[in-house]
């Protein structure tokens, strides 16, 4: 499994799985609860099969996510503001 996308949002990182799944691409957390005992400092991880990365990668652009610089995913756009 790989890391698709890490965050300290909860609201991105539900868009983000609910868009792979929408797409056909299981996903699991990691570091749920860590990340929700301390939630401002630990982030979790949205992982995949490294077999769906393309399709994972399709998925989040179609639903308003861009690549970040830094290999992450963000919200942009009017999804984006509405977070």
């Amino acid at each position: 499994m790989i890391a698709l996308l890490t965050t300290t949002d909860a609201v991105k990182l539900g868009a983000a799985r609910a868009l792979l799944s929408a797409h056909g691409v299981e996903s699991e957390i990691f570091d749920a609860a860590a990340g929700a005992l301390w939630s401002a400092i630990i982030p979790q991880r949205l992982m995949i099969a490294e077999r769906d990365r393309v399709t994972a990668r399709r998925a989040l652009r179609s639903g308003g996510f861009e690549e970040a610089g830094d290999g992450d995913w963000d919200l942009t756009g009017e999804a984006g503001a509405a977070m």
